[in-house]
């Protein structure tokens, strides 16, 4: 292996040190006595010591005495070595809860100032010697068998003070790697170390077939919990992605759907990567050297942990806990409903986020959390959020662009992950795990996006990580309103560790992916008297900016000016947090200044392009925001010259106001593409937020894609039947070239039949009905002859909880079900799904009436809650050939719909269709 160590990222990092030592600078420099000219720079703040490992993974190579590595080095100190790192599978370190290790030296340093060549080889004979030390340290019985190099080490001590470390061009030769050896032993039926005869076993250790749990000498037991204790993990949901390219986005594990193999995980020890996955189903013992990077085994990969599914998910845990000893971990799932029973099977969870496309509110979720943790009696927590757009919702845009011709989206509309991640943290989780379903190393400029979009995100994690982990949460946050119009604006999280509270406070001016920064209003937060007095500080642009609060009759209040989508405040009494938190941000501030202002600068472009398209094609009815567009440009030019220059506080500001004001523009742009989109009927008697885009489904819309959304609208504002109304000549003059079909599903307007439950003309029609948690609730469907939007009928879905307590919300909360009779098409095309909806009663997050269909699923579902007045809704698909389309409704928690006139119409491509009649006489012309 040849590295030149001469581009991003860095590849050394501070492993052990006895010297207080930090790394206060690292990265390339120009060097004429370097190969090429360029080479990695470590600078790093020691003490008194005498050591201060950086450490460079490999993958995991067997310690042949061939085995060599060199280097060349520039310092300004002596002694610097280099050596290789030596594991030891099954022997675990109490300390460090991780096997063993033990370091191997070569040369050392001694021309200051200059590039020298230093090297290591030939390690049989220490590493023998070293081996008896850690039979001394461990007892004579420990397992020292299989041992593998996983890294090249240097100790780079070189006394107190301030240290910088020009390191080039690292060889390594004879990489026999460990998987080839346990492969061949594994074939062939005999041991690996007898296979390779090139390491030795102790007589006394135990052979694995053979352990016990109760046998096992303590140190042997399998010790720490799923998540590290003082971090968030940031977890990303694996697809393929090469784990050291993930690991310079910032993540520190993987989350995989199939059972790690030998390849993953030797990638894994090299990238240093932890990975959750599913147990083998027997395992394999010639992976058993390798399974350190394993942190926790996932329970209900292939089946949902809902009431259905407990009695299964506690046999694979039972089955789990009898694994052989090294292959027992910590047992992690993701539950959605039943939280006490899995809690008691599980030893940490993942609560996931509800979809962005449902529009619930920071305060909503954060009331979700809450009670879904309590029920876990404690458990570690881990929360999972989608780190892409709405996958079904891409999927449609995709096949209605190749359809039209559009080309493929290239932006990835990130600040409502960002948001939802903020909101995380305000819960003080012990990881986030990224949900993903394709791979992120897939070169097309939508990837590259999602992956920098991904980076900021995480550098904003592990920033503040310190002051969240184990904090002390507030149950309630605090919403912060607009001091005009009363509206709220912003959310606050309050988060407090030792002498520091965090507010984290995340944008109320959010739907779906999109979301803008408080719409250019200043916020003012009223601190509570027990903080008056202290010292606050803004952490907005990866720095610790001074904050002076004002303080009148009314109290003491702190004015943020032109805020983020995502704000962070810092209070504390204690003076010694500003320099911890700017120590803390100032290391990942640099690639944040790059990764915001990149991703700024292809929004703005997008931006533009798709606004000048919607106006070209007449299918809005405003101009663009030529203003914002060009303050947006304005200021990412002064955020460029602020990133090439390394001034990353001054490059982060600039870019986030030019960030806000695209995000308003492309805010403005979806309100005007969905302008008009309901009949006429339902637009008089819609609401504000319909009008909005609320309540109307459009998969190019969910995710960004506007380009595709500017070539779809005329299709989509084209009012159901009202081509029918025109004179031929009128319809030619408008352009209307096609129009939407006759309405395909039956009983839709309710007109006739009784019920739902017994034998009447809508079940005779196809309609079903199915109830879940009959103990809980009571939940039936009927037809009402009052209170219809149109015609005599409409019908009514009423849940009534049994008992006093209410009703959860979400997944959880699901009592009651109806499902539409089939619309079979032969053909693909658009189909397009009206109704009109009023709800009662549903107080509680996540509740109402959840509207979908088969082919969108419940993934792109429409929920209204708390519409008392007739609400239109529409949803927008496209449909493949031989598609059978069913309409669907749950009531999700305690209330009460009305649902009228459903309609299903497909687009009739034939442009203004003559009706094909029959002559009465046959003798007429």
């Amino acid at each position: 292996m040849i590295d030149p160590l001469d581009a991003y990222p860095p590849r050394w990092s501070l492993d052990e040190n006895d010297c207080d030592a930090r790394i206060t600078e690292q990265g390339h420099a120009n060097d004429a006595g370097a190969e090429g000219g360029r080479c990695e720079t470590v600078t790093m703040l020691m003490s008194h010591g005498t050591k201060a490992v950086l450490v460079y993974p490999i993958e995991p190579v067997r310690p042949i005495d061939a085995l060599t590595a060199t280097i060349s080095v520039k310092g300004l100190s002596r002694g610097i070595r280099i050596g290789f790192r030596v594991r030891f599978p099954y022997l675990i370190d109490p300390q460090t809860k991780r096997p063993a290790a033990l370091l191997v030296y070569g040369s050392s340093y001694d021309h200051i100032g200059e590039f020298q060549r230093l090297g290591v080889s030939d390690i049989d004979r220490d590493l023998k010697l070293k081996r008896v030390a850690l039979r001394n340290q461990f007892g004579a019985r420990a397992d020292v068998s299989s041992p593998y190099v996983d890294a090249v080490v240097m100790n780079a001590y070189g006394g107190p003070g301030n240290h910088t470390l020009r390191l080039d061009l690292l060889k390594i030769e004879a990489m026999v790697p460990l998987i080839d050896d346990l492969a061949a032993a594994h074939a062939s039926g005999k041991n690996a170390d007898a296979l390779a005869g090139t390491t030795m076993r102790d007589p006394n250790s135990y052979d694995s077939r053979r352990q016990t749990f109760e046998s096992l000498p303590e140190l042997a037991k399998p010790i720490g919990t799923a998540f590290p204790v003082g971090r968030v993990t940031r977890i990303l949901q694996h697809n393929g992605e090469p784990l050291a390219w993930v690991r310079s986005l910032g993540f520190d594990s993987v989350w995989m759907s199939q059972p790690p193999n030998a390849s993953i995980l030797s990638e894994a020890i090299a990238a240093r990567m932890k990975i959750y996955a599913p147990a083998p189903s027997s395992p394999d013992e010639s992976l058993a050297p390798l399974l350190e990077p394993v942190a926790g085994w996932i329970v209900g990969v292939n089946r949902p942990m809902d009431s259905t599914n407990v009695a299964d998910h506690e046999d694979d845990a039972r089955r789990l806990r009898n694994l052989p000893v090294r292959w027992r971990r910590p047992l992690v799932g993701c539950p959605v409903e039943s939280f006490r029973e899995y809690a008691s099977m599980l030893d940490a969870v993942v609560l996931d986020a509800p979809p962005r496309v449902r529009n619930l509110s920071s305060a909503a979720i954060k009331a979700i959390r809450g009670g879904q943790s309590v029920r876990m009696s404690g458990k570690p927590m881990a929360v999972g959020i989608s780190g892409m757009a709405n996958h079904i919702a891409s999927l449609q845009t995709d096949a209605i662009a190749a359809r039209i011709g559009t080309p493929p989206r290239e932006g990835f509309l990130w600040h409502g992950m960002w948001r939802q991640v903020a909101d995380a943290l305000g819960d003080a989780p012990d990881a986030i795990l990224i949900r993903s379903t394709t791979p992120l190393s897939g070169g097309t400029p939508l990837q590259q996006n999602r992956a920098m979009s991904l980076s900021f995100v995480n550098r904003f994690s592990a920033a503040l990580e310190q002051w969240v982990s184990g904090a002390t949460v507030q149950p309630e946050g605090e919403l912060i309103r607009d001091s005009e119009s009363g509206l709220p604006i912003y959310f606050a999280h309050r988060v407090s560790s030792g002498p520091t509270t965090l507010l984290i406070m995340t944008t109320a001016m959010g739907r779906g992916d999109a979301a803008i920064a408080g719409d250019g209003k200043s916020i003012s937060i009223r601190l509570p008297p027990a903080d008056e007095g202290k010292l606050i500080w803004r952490l907005t642009h990866f720095s610790a900016e001074r904050v002076t609060p004002q303080t009148d009759l009314n109290g003491t209040t702190v004015s943020i000016v032109s805020p983020d989508v995502v704000e962070v405040i810092a209070i504390s009494d204690a003076i010694s947090e500003a320099g911890k938190i700017a120590t803390a941000a100032q290391r990942f501030a640099r690639q944040a200044a790059m990764d915001r202002w990149q991703l700024a600068s292809e929004a703005i472009n997008r931006s533009e392009l798709s606004w000048n398209q919607a106006v070209a094609a007449r299918v809005v009815t405003r101009s663009a925001p030529l203003d914002l567009i060009q303050v947006a440009r304005s200021s990412l030019e002064n955020a460029e010259q602020l990133v090439r220059s390394g001034q990353a506080e001054s490059s982060l500001r600039m870019s986030r106001r030019a960030d806000a004001w695209c995000a308003k523009s492309d805010w403005m742009l979806q309100d005007a593409l969905l302008e008009g989109v309901h009949t006429s009927a339902q637009s008089a008697m819609s609401s504000t937020e319909s009008n909005t885009g609320r309540f109307v489904s459009s998969p190019p819309v969910i995710v960004g894609d506007f380009e595709t959304q500017v070539a779809w609208s005329p299709l989509l504002k084209t009012p159901v039947n009202q081509l029918s109304t025109y004179a031929p000549s009128v319809v030619n003059q408008l352009g209307l070239r096609s129009r939407w079909g006759a309405n395909r599903i039956a009983g839709g307007d309710f007109e006739r039949g009784q019920s739902l439950t017994g034998g009447d003309a809508l079940e005779r029609e196809g309609w079903t009905l199915g109830r879940r948690h009959s103990k809980w609730a009571e939940a039936n469907a009927s037809l009402i002859h009052r209170g219809a939007f149109s015609g005599h009928g409409a019908l009514r879905l009423r849940v009534t909880p049994r008992g006093s307590d209410p009703l959860p919300g979400g997944y959880e909360g699901t009592c009651l079900m109806v499902r539409s009779p089939a619309v079979r098409l032969q053909e693909e095309g658009v189909v397009r799904i009206d109704a009109v909806v009023r709800t009662l009663g549903f107080a509680n997050p996540h509740q109402g009436l959840l509207i979908y269909d088969s082919v969108g699923t419940q993934e792109m579902g429409v929920l209204v809650s708390d519409q008392p007045q007739w609400t239109p809704v529409t949803l927008f698909r496209q449909l493949g050939p031989d598609t059978t389309l069913h309409v669907m409704m749950e009531v999700i928690g305690g209330g009460e719909a009305i649902v009228d006139d459903i309609q299903v119409r497909t687009w009739e491509t034939t442009a203004n269709p003559a009706a094909m009649l029959r002559p009465l006489d046959p003798t007429l012309p």
